[in-house]
């Protein structure tokens, strides 16, 4: 009998953990509380989108009462995972977990989304007060990348491919700064009001190797036009290889993440047969 609080905790912990980090595998509840935090993210990104001076009154009082209904909701939120922290890092203790969380971005930003809400119902409204709304409205619009796979993985393939990504840059880079200074070189006689500087060239090559081609700087002679031609032959090949590393990357997190997902439920099943 004195077995059935702790599993009981468990439980809920479980609960919560499938509701915030895995809410396709929830319950209905789960998916329900998860859809209430979605509504209001996506509640505070439309009202960033309405302009400042298309609000009345009526328009006025409506940001107060969603505040007032987001606050608590993104509260509560912040306390499930603090709560939850020792299941989503299994590998550290409780309190490494919770702190883990709490100093990590994504917790500074769950803090700021409703921290400064609270202080703002003792405060006096006044203009600088309307912008600090607009700016906390803005930071919970970071919260909707927990929520949307794509975001977080889009972070994580950066982060674990950036030596590729930055040899290719680099390699983009000079091509760039190459092609610039010969198209320069090559029609700064020509045309001195079009290529005047080595930074002209610079947009011109941009232009040409992201193929946007504004058609504002056009080269004449012979020289430029083959300079031209090259630049986007080896464009075609150097634009492809981020896009490689990108595809690359994203294949090898999607299946990280399942894994890390897999790993995360069945160490919260043992949890959950061991307290029964």
């Amino acid at each position: 009998m004195s077995d059935a609080p702790d599993g009981q905790t468990n439980s809920l912990k479980r609960w919560l953990l499938l509701a915030l980090e895995y809410p396709a595998d929830a319950t209905r509840g789960g998916k329900v509380l998860c859809g209430i935090i979605y509504a209001c993210i996506i509640g505070n990104a439309i009202l960033v989108c309405v302009p400042d001076d298309w609000g009345s009154l009526a328009y006025d009082d409506f940001v107060f009462v969603f505040n007032l209904i987001s606050a608590p909701v993104f509260t509560c939120e912040y306390i499930a995972r603090i709560w939850i922290s020792d299941k989503v890092r299994p590998k550290v203790t409780p309190v490494k977990a919770r702190l883990s969380y709490m100093m990590s971005p994504m917790g500074i930003v769950d803090l700021l989304s409703f921290l400064p809400s609270w202080i703002m119902l003792f405060t006096p409204m006044s203009p600088a007060l309307r912008d600090a709304i607009s700016i906390i409205r803005l930071i919970r619009l970071f919260k909707i990348s927990r929520y949307m796979r794509g975001l977080h993985t889009i972070g994580a393939v950066i982060r674990n491919r950036r030596q590729e990504i930055i040899a290719a840059f680099m390699v983009l880079g000079l091509l760039t700064v190459a092609a610039s200074v010969l198209m320069y070189e090559a029609e700064h006689a020509a045309q001195p009001e079009a290529f005047d500087s080595i930074l002209t060239g610079i947009y011109w090559a941009m232009t040409t190797i992201t193929t946007t081609g504004y058609g504002d700087l056009v080269p004449i002679t012979a020289l430029g036009r083959v300079i031209g031609f090259v630049v986007m032959v080896l464009s075609i090949a150097i634009v492809a290889i981020p896009a490689g590393i990108f595809s690359a990357g994203f294949v090898e997190e999607f299946r990280n993440q399942r894994h890390k997902g897999l790993h995360i439920r069945r160490h919260a099943d043992e949890d959950d047969g061991e307290d029964a």
